[in-house]
């Protein structure tokens, strides 16, 4: 779920949290290494994946997969903006880290982090050196990089001129494949489904949460943004416990089964508003004792 930003910078670079991130505009300088990054971009992946998780080592956690899937995802967003001169989880059609992923197949829970720094000669596991430091850092992204509830990652890094950009995109599988549409209609109503891990977690509910629909984006706006959400106000409910209370009006059912398969029907009408809607899973961990975004599913709903 969503954490505070306490943002580290050391020398030059910018870093930014999955839910809020700061730019520095920094001048340019000359290029050296970083073009090794591109020329060596496998070893230097798996080497931003090995500084992680060593990390995650030294605070007792288990190391994190690096995944096809969302590496692809880490990738297109590190090029597009480098190639296109922004920095932001926007990209350039007002599209969120959620509904990227999903549009690229994936709807496990999902947590992103962007880096950017302009940078200086050096070899080119200085800057990823660099980049990793800055993140571990700060507050909010070390939060990130170590909870416990991520089990795959993807990495992508990009370099553009002088400025060198790393994307991370945390992926927590708490079981299967997950079903529901991607658009829809107002006053629709459509099925999410799936299956979790159930000697490990139980359902705790799934949310609906609204926001506009996405516009197309100028780099200004881009790089004027800072934290982003999954939805901006939550309507509905769909949980088995009947004493779970949230600060909505509309609560509904939802059937799980003891193999942890579940199954609810999302009524799709947020004050007759078209939108983004966002259908998020969320788990109760039983080896942690915390509650984990399993699966986030952003539908584009028209009028």
């Amino acid at each position: 779920m969503p954490g505070m930003l306490d943002c580290a910078m050391r020398r030059i670079p910018a870093v930014i949290l999955c839910l809020l991130g700061i730019i520095y505009c920094l001048p340019a300088h000359a290029q050296d290494g970083a073009d090794q990054i591109i020329e060596h971009y496998e070893e230097a992946r798996e080497y931003s994946l090995d500084l992680l998780n060593e990390l995650r080592a030294e605070n007792g956690l288990p190391s994190v997969r690096l995944e096809a899937l969302s590496s692809e995802l880490a990738l297109r967003h590190a090029r597009d903006m480098a190639e296109n001169g922004y920095f932001s989880h926007w990209d350039r059609e007002g599209r969120k880290p959620t509904r990227r992923y999903n549009l690229a197949g994936g709807m496990h829970g999902l947590g992103e982090n962007i880096f950017f720094s302009e940078y200086q000669r050096g070899d080119w596991r200085s800057f990823i050196d660099e980049a990793m430091q800055a993140l571990a850092e700060s507050r909010g992204h070390r939060a990130t990089m170590l909870d416990p509830s991520y089990t795959d990652v993807g990495l992508g890094l990009a370099v553009e001129g002088s400025r060198f950009y790393l994307v991370q995109e945390f992926i927590c599988r708490a079981g299967g494949d997950y079903s529901c549409p991607l658009k829809a209609y107002v006053g629709d109503v459509v099925n999410f489904s799936g299956r979790f891990d159930n000697n490990r977690y139980q359902l705790n509910y799934v949310v609906l949460r609204h926001e506009g629909l996405p516009e197309t984006r100028e780099s200004s706006w881009l790089n004027g943004t800072g934290s982003y959400s999954d939805g901006d106000t939550m309507f509905a409910v769909y949980t088995p416990h009947t004493d779970r209370r949230f600060n909505v009006d509309t609560y509904y059912d939802i059937r799980v089964d003891a193999q942890g398969r579940f199954d609810c029907n999302l009524l799709l009408d947020y004050k007759a508003k078209p939108g983004t809607y966002y259908a998020i899973l969320v788990l109760h961990d039983s080896q942690s004792g915390s509650e984990v975004k399993a699966a986030a599913v952003a539908l584009e709903v028209l009028k």
